[in-house]
């Protein structure tokens, strides 16, 4: 009788962990992707075009010549995070999407008084709540002819 009681209880516990066991191995989420990021360094001459105030680094035939592009195809939302440094005077920097749609310009460059003539900033940040190709245009536009660019796509 002792022994039909023990085995009625273990019976139970089993269904007990049995049930919960399939609630506890449900699917696990998927792990966010690594950053998409690079360094690079460019070489490009000063080319004052087109004029100040309209969109810059959009002119394809400059390209390799006073603009260097970047094309990135992140798989899900993030945050775009772009720097270019180590230059003098003007650099640029132009997001554009896929279809080379203008997105968003870069917040102006910044070379403190008396900094040496490598001391130039430019940077930008973009925030994407979709998978969508992007095209980081980086150009000279009356700056010194070497920068390193940076970019880092995080995803959210």
């Amino acid at each position: 009788m002792q022994i039909s009681r023990i085995a009625a209880v273990a019976a139970l516990g089993m269904i007990a962990v049995g049930s919960y066991a399939p609630a506890e191995a449900g699917p696990k989420p998927k792990p966010k992707p690594k950053p998409i990021t690079k360094s690079y360094a460019m070489q490009l001459a000063p080319v004052p075009d087109p004029v100040q105030g309209s969109p810059s680094c959009a002119r394809p035939q400059l390209e390799n010549i006073s603009i260097h592009t970047e094309t990135i195809k992140p798989t899900g939302p993030g945050i775009l995070s772009i720097k270019v440094d180590g230059f003098g005077g003007d650099w640029d920097i132009t997001v554009f999407d896929g279809q080379h749609n203008e997105v968003a310009i870069g917040d102006g460059t910044s070379t403190g008084g008396g900094a040496p003539s490598t001391a130039g900033v430019e940077t930008l940040v973009l925030k994407y709540k979709k998978a969508e190709t992007i095209l980081i245009s980086v150009c000279n536009f009356a700056g010194t002819p070497s920068a390193k660019g940076t970019f880092t796509y995080t995803y959210k």
